[in-house]
């Protein structure tokens, strides 16, 4: 649809300028028929125009989404696993359905095709974690072309350094997938956004803001220490989660991240080039395609020309400095609520400065 769009405007916006040049060329103001129909044609392709450019600005492409949850188990103040206790079997299993549910809602709310949402009580083990995650980072559209955003949710528990803590004893890191992204990726523009419901997050939002040349967020939750470990209000796993997925799926919510007091606080950190990232753009292959399907043989040429003086960077000085600008904007005052582009934000509870 962006695509269509996109090629579209740019077909209306040559139809606009024929119709301004040929009634420039022949105007006749002493005729009523042929100003009645300059006055009518112009205004309708100076909207249709409109509308498919708004429309191209507004959609956010393709995204593709997986999920993972393993419910943690307690650990004792030196960070030792402990047994849980069998009175509290049930509920974390409900609290771990209710984040799948969460997850699944939040996909549905915003158009994200799905690959999985693996629930597991025993652990993943780290090879089954790798031929998940490399299917995952290497899925493609329809059409061919990667997908834009990629979206990795993860819930279980962690250790200190934010690696996960998976079965046997092994462990995920953040180098890890970063890795894996770079060999799937290549040198396609898309971006993988990170979400973490888990106690160690904030590691992974400080390791990724020293990352360049990727387009790469981390969402993560902090949540506030508790002394007294009876206290039937203290923060869990999963309760960002619910609250993240209604703030991004209800726009009547009345959710305050920077609010005082908060038990669950929010936390999320970019890499250094994310304001560069741009939408994949409609290729050569692409406009064939689309001439094809939509439109007749004679409006090939003019596809092409358009696509040609579209992509002449005419102002690319005031564009250089535009994007030097972002990037300051990015690494020294990061906004406490991020547009993702997707119809979801990522949010913050309190500003801090950024860690260079």
């Amino acid at each position: 649809m962006r695509h269509f769009c996109l090629i579209s405007e740019r077909l209306v916006f040559f139809s606009l300028v024929a119709t301004a040049i040929f009634g420039a060329v022949s105007w006749q103001p002493t005729k009523g028929i042929f100003m009645s129909v300059f006055l009518i044609v112009l205004p309708l392709e100076s909207m249709a125009h409109g509308l498919f450019h708004e429309l191209g600005n507004c959609l956010g492409g393709t995204c593709v989404g997986y999920a993972i949850v393993i419910p943690t188990n307690f650990c004792s103040p030196e960070g030792q696993p402990t047994l849980l206790p069998p009175e509290h079997v049930q509920e974390l299993n409900w609290r771990s359905t209710g984040m799948l549910n969460c997850i699944q809602r939040f996909f549905a709310h915003h158009m994200i095709e799905t690959y999985g949402c693996d629930y597991s009580t025993s652990g993943l083990s780290l090879d089954t974690l790798h031929s998940k995650l490399k299917s995952f980072l290497e899925l493609r559209t329809f059409d061919g072309p990667r997908h834009d955003t990629y979206i990795l949710y993860y819930s279980g528990h962690s250790h200190s350094s934010g690696e996960w803590a998976l079965a046997g004893g092994e462990t995920f890191r953040l180098e890890t997938l970063l890795e894996w992204w770079r060999e799937k990726n290549g040198i396609f523009c898309s971006r993988l956004i990170i979400v973490l419901d888990c106690e160690n997050s904030q590691s992974w939002v400080k390791d990724v803001r020293k990352i360049s040349n990727l387009y790469i967020a981390v969402q993560g939750a902090e949540m506030t220490k508790v002394v007294d470990v009876e206290d039937a209000d203290f923060p869990q796993i999963g309760d960002f989660t619910k609250e993240w997925v209604e703030y991004n799926c209800n726009p009547e919510n009345n959710i305050s991240w920077s609010e005082k007091g908060r038990m669950v606080k929010a936390v999320y950190g970019v890499s250094r080039h994310w304001s560069d990232y741009s939408l994949h753009l409609p290729t050569e292959s692409d406009i064939a395609k689309h001439w094809m399907i939509y439109f007749p043989r004679i409006t090939y040429p003019l596809v092409h020309l358009a696509n040609w003086f579209c992509g002449l960077n005419l102002f690319w000085v005031c564009k250089t400095c535009y994007k030097c600008l972002k990037r300051l904007k990015m690494n020294w005052f990061l906004p406490a609520v991020l547009d993702t582009g997707q119809g979801f934000k990522l949010v913050k509870s309190h500003l801090k400065s950024r860690a260079t």
